[in-house]
C-alpha cells in the first residue's frame, strides 16, 4: 500500500444560500454523501436556478429581491436531497454504526420522484390555486404537472413541417408562453413585455398538439395560457382566457421582476 488519502462523509447545508451580494451553489451550498451520486447534480440544479435570475438583475430588468428567491427555491430541495443521500448512506451500512445492518432500501437509485418533482414556492411563482399531484411516495414516484411551481411536463408538438419538437426542447435562454388555440390575445400581450420572451399558439400558426396530450398534461383549456421560466419551471397558468389577457400576463410578469405586489 503506497498512500491512504483519509475522507469523512458528511451531510451539511447552509443555512441561508444567498447574504447581500454573496451567493453559495454546489459543494459550498450543501455537502452530501455519494451514495446516489447526488451531489453534481444537486449543483448544477442550483446554477440553472440562479443563472437566468441573476442576468435579468444585472441587466436592470428585475429587481434584486429576485436572488432571494433562489434560497427559497434551492435551499429546501437541497436539504431534502441531503437527508435522501444520508440515509441511502445508512441503508448500505456505510457508516461505522450501522455496517451490521446493512442492506439498500427500496428508494436507493429509484428516486424519480425527488429527482423530476421537486416543487418551488417562492417570489418567482404565481399559484393558481390547484393541488399538487397526488402520490404515495414523493421520492419514488413522479407524476407530470404544470402547476405552477413545478417542472414543465413533456408533450410532444408537431410543427407546420411535421418534425415533433418537445415542449422541454422549446425552452432556452427566455421565457416561454404556450398558448392554446383560442388564445391569440395572449401572444399580442407577450409582445409588450420587456422580458426575453418567446410566445407559441398551440393548435395554430403551425404548431399542432396531434397527440392531444398538451392541453390535458398542461391543464389548459384553449383559451389558456402558460409561462415557463428559462429554467424548465412553470412560473404562471391560467387554465382559461381572461377579460384582459394583456393586463394579466403583465401583471403576472411584473410580478415575477420583483415590481408589483403579491396583493396586486
Amino acid at each position: 500500500m503506497l498512500g491512504i488519502a483519509p475522507w469523512i462523509a458528511s451531510a451539511h447545508v447552509a443555512e441561508q444560500y444567498v447574504h447581500g451580494r454573496v451567493i453559495l451553489a454546489g459543494d459550498a451550498a450543501h455537502e452530501m454523501p455519494p451514495t446516489g451520486g447526488f451531489g453534481l447534480n444537486t449543483g448544477v440544479q442550483d446554477v440553472h436556478n440562479l443563472c437566468w435570475k441573476l442576468a435579468l438583475v444585472l441587466q436592470g430588468r428585475a429587481e434584486p429581491s429576485l436572488l432571494e428567491t433562489y434560497h427559497d427555491e434551492r435551499q429546501p430541495v437541497g436539504r431534502a436531497v441531503t437527508e435522501q443521500s444520508l440515509n441511502n448512506a445508512i441503508s448500505m451500512g456505510r457508516l461505522q454504526q450501522t455496517r451490521q445492518t446493512a442492506g439498500a432500501r427500496p428508494e436507493y437509485l429509484n428516486e424519480i420522484g425527488m429527482i423530476f418533482g421537486a416543487t418551488y414556492e417562492s417570489a418567482a411563482v404565481i399559484p393558481d390555486g390547484s393541488a399538487p399531484p397526488s402520490v404515495s411516495d414523493a421520492v419514488t414516484q413522479y407524476m407530470p404537472s404544470a402547476r405552477p411551481g413545478g417542472r414543465a411536463p413533456h408533450a410532444w408538438l408537431h410543427k407546420g413541417d411535421g418534425a415533433r419538437v418537445s415542449t422541454i426542447d422549446l425552452v432556452g435562454d427566455d421565457f416561454l408562453l404556450m398558448a392554446g388555440a383560442a388564445g391569440e390575445a395572449w401572444l399580442e400581450a407577450a409582445q409588450r413585455s420587456d422580458l426575453p420572451l418567446k410566445a407559441i399558439q398551440v393548435g395554430r400558426n403551425g404548431v399542432a398538439d396531434i397527440d392531444g396530450r398538451w392541453h390535458d398534461g398542461y391543464g389548459i383549456e384553449p383559451g389558456g395560457a402558460v409561462l415557463v421560466r428559462p429554467d424548465g419551471y412553470v412560473a404562471w397558468r391560467s387554465a382559461s382566457t381572461t377579460k384582459d389577457p394583456s393586463r394579466t400576463l403583465g401583471a403576472a410578469l411584473a410580478y415575477l421582476q420583483g415590481r408589483l405586489g403579491a396583493a396586486a
